[in-house]
């Protein structure tokens, strides 16, 4: 669908229909990087890290063998959205985060706090367990719902937030992103400026075709790139990977 491969640094943003097969997309994604010898970081906020990793492992990921080898980060950002966005530490900790066997916990999803953390790495340098600031480019981000913040803060914030922190920090680590978003639930202006401030744009929809319901996918844009944009259907394998049907 991309000819000419996806640059290091590139932000896509994934625009789906709840009830896509977007989780098993991005879950095959980093599978697939992670077997041919890639660096994935896997923040799950749409559902918990236990679900990530036995996809994962149904996929033919041993998660323990590549967590261990630091090529493979799943931070918790799941368990604040079961707490109005912020979770307090079973250890009493003031901190934003707290170290667990993969990865972090995020205890604030509030931006406030998240921009207060990112630029307090950016002056004091990133805490030590966030391994994926230390990757050579061409790591893989992958974030299932960014819709997930849109709970607990005003949209405007957000997407300051996106611009102005994370995607210029994915970019001057020459990371490749795929940031997703539910469709139909923000506002119009919201999508387009994300859209405008990504550098690219897929679509997973669920759409009927003679009498079935069908999961396609496709790239609506890439900047400066030669792209397929033709819908192509995805199936689910038993083992839970989603194949493209050429």
């Amino acid at each position: 669908m991309i000819p000419g491969g996806v640059a290091t640094g590139t932000v896509f943003v994934v625009e789906f229909d709840p009830q896509s097969q977007w989780s098993a997309v991005a879950a095959t994604i980093a599978a697939r990087f992670l077997e041919a010898g890639g660096l994935v970081s896997y923040p799950t906020n749409a559902r918990p890290v236990g679900e990530v990793e036995r996809s994962l492992q149904a996929l033919g990921v041993n998660v323990q063998a590549v967590e261990a080898a630091g090529r493979l980060i799943i931070d918790d950002w799941y368990s604040a959205t079961l707490t109005g966005g912020r979770l307090e530490s079973a250890r009493g900790s003031s901190g934003l985060i707290e170290p667990i066997q993969g990865g972090v916990r995020m205890r604030s999803l509030k931006v406030a706090d998240l921009s207060v953390l990112w630029l307090k790495g950016q002056k004091e340098g990133w805490d030590s367990s966030d391994i994926a600031e230390t990757w050579p480019s061409g790591a893989l981000n992958v974030t299932e719902s960014w819709s997930e913040l849109l709970r607990f803060n005003e949209e405007n914030p957000v997407l300051e937030w996106l611009q102005s922190r994370i995607f210029p920090n994915e970019r001057k680590a020459k990371r490749v992103v795929l940031g997703g978003l539910v469709r139909g639930i923000h506002s119009e202006s919201f999508y387009k400026r994300i859209e405008g401030a990504s550098d690219g744009a897929i679509d997973l929809r669920v759409m009927e075709r003679g009498d079935e319901i069908k999961n396609l996918l496709r790239v609506t844009s890439l900047k400066g790139q030669p792209h397929d944009t033709r819908w192509h259907e995805i199936q689910i394998r038993p083992n839970g990977e989603a194949v493209l049907v050429t």
